[in-house]
């Protein structure tokens, strides 16, 4: 009895090529499995911590806001260091002293608290900060920056306002416009410190 020597054995070395030319007809490398790289440009493409909400409060004893205005802009032009005024920052009036506001990176909020507590030199101030579940508060005195503070401490001095909008049940859209402290030129900044460092009855 013969038997048939091909039987089980795969395509001719010479019809391999043909095979493969088969099956891979009509595909392109634009359709080619994701790489490494693909992978990783995803990762990146998702929400940076930047990305994240952030608020910053300068809480001060200033009796309104349009003195405050006139005070950071002032307390700019006093430092040698260069830093400025951080872009959408705003000054409001609370029960309890003006502040100023605005969704700040927690750097761009120190720069903000120490151009305010140069102007107001030996008046404390205190920069309460947020992004997600971290928030800090520190104290600053004549452009210096002091210690740490448990927030939890020192909200309790201040208006409910303060912790209202750190906590997002008010939203910095709710308060309005405010005033803008870079807007101000020198010399309005000092008529604002003027007209506006008492409160009306």
């Amino acid at each position: 009895m013969s038997t048939d020597d091909t039987t089980g054995r795969g395509p001719e070395p010479e019809d391999i090529d043909a095979e493969f030319a088969r099956l891979t007809e009509g595909l392109s490398l634009d359709d080619a499995p994701l790489t490494v790289e693909d992978v990783l440009s995803d990762a990146s493409a998702a929400p940076e911590e930047d990305e994240v909400p952030s608020i910053a409060v300068v809480a001060t004893s200033v009796a309104t806001a349009k003195a405050l205005a006139g005070v950071i802009r002032l307390g700019r032009e006093a430092r040698t260091d260069g830093i400025d005024i951080p872009t959408d920052s705003r000054t409001f009036d609370t029960a309890t002293g003006a502040v100023a506001v605005g969704p700040l990176s927690e750097a761009a909020a120190h720069d903000l608290a120490s151009i305010t507590s140069t102007a107001l030199q030996r008046n404390g101030i205190v920069v309460f900060w947020r992004r997600g579940d971290r928030m800090t508060a520190t104290r600053y005195k004549n452009g210096e920056r002091g210690e740490d503070i448990s927030p939890a401490i020192v909200l309790g001095a201040v208006d409910d306002l303060v912790e209202e909008l750190l906590l997002g049940t008010t939203s910095l859209d709710e308060l309005g416009e405010g005033l803008d402290p870079a807007s101000l030129t020198r010399a309005e900044a000092l008529e604002w410190i003027s007209s506006g460092g008492r409160k009306r009855p």
